[in-house]
């Protein structure tokens, strides 16, 4: 699947709990993501995986645990923390706003302004300077979506999946979090956003996936994180597990000390 550096992870967590009420819903979690790996989160429904990237991305308080960014430790209590240090999040829901032109969308919260006095004084954005960076960026990535002018809700499934990872790739600076990319999408449109996701590797960028496809795992992935009731209950090479493995860890059914190459 690619070269990997095997030292200090590029992100790791170590204790990460979550409590809602008397339900714990993460119990002591840790996570490794190496630098240049594509690394996926499987689990059934309620097994804590989203929790859990929503836990070190700030996006949900955490009741303890660590988060450290090459090793060292860094305190990420908030999404602006996460982008600040180079996490790029792209969740189910693709966070896209409808009424907004694909542009727009990209730059949310990140616009250019004019350097001119418009722009110091008035905050004026640089639309053209925006343009021709996401025309750039949709070239590099061979994004076939040439009206960038249109509001988001007049684009497909895919398309509007391949604009929300391109972010990722403008902004991640390290660390790439997909959240479902597929779910929503089609056979095509699937195999598209996953030529994407393995796209990313090339951009630099070390990718933890969450993904109920196990197919996608064991194609586009190198290790793999299995979940179980909020607690992790082993961490696989792609290599030393199949299909059928990979389920019965899931549930339940295989024991983690059984599963080896």
């Amino acid at each position: 699947m690619g070269e990997m550096t095997q030292g200090v992870p590029v992100l790791e967590a170590r204790g990460i709990t979550k409590h809602f009420g008397g339900v714990t819903a993460l119990d002591d979690v840790d996570l490794e993501l190496r630098q240049g790996e594509i690394l996926a989160i499987v689990g059934d429904n309620g097994a804590g995986k989203s929790t859990l990237i929503k836990a070190i991305t700030g996006a949900m308080s955490r009741d303890g645990g660590t988060v450290f960014f090459d090793g060292q430790e860094v305190q990420v209590e908030t999404p602006s923390d996460a982008k600040d240090i180079g996490i790029e999040t792209v969740y189910q829901d693709l966070a896209l706003v409808n009424e907004l032109s694909i542009t727009k969308n990209i730059f949310l919260g990140r616009e250019i302004r004019r350097d001119d006095f418009l722009g110091h004084w008035f905050g004026a954005l640089d639309f053209r300077r925006m343009e021709n960076e996401v025309r750039d960026l949709f070239q590099r990535l061979d994004i076939r979506i040439t009206d960038i002018y249109r509001d988001a809700q007049a684009f497909s499934g895919g398309q509007r999946q391949a604009v929300a990872l391109s972010k990722t790739v403008m902004f991640g600076k390290r660390v790439a979090i997909l959240d479902e990319p597929t779910a929503a999408l089609g056979v095509r449109e699937r195999k598209a956003a996953m030529k994407m996701v393995t796209s990313l590797k090339e951009f630099g960028l070390s990718v933890i996936m969450i993904t109920h496809n196990m197919d996608h795992v064991l194609n586009y992935c190198d290790r793999v994180q299995i979940m179980r009731l909020g607690r992790r209950i082993a961490v696989r090479d792609v290599s030393e597990v199949d299909g059928d493995s990979l389920v019965g860890l899931i549930t339940g059914a295989i024991d983690a000390n059984e599963v080896r190459a």
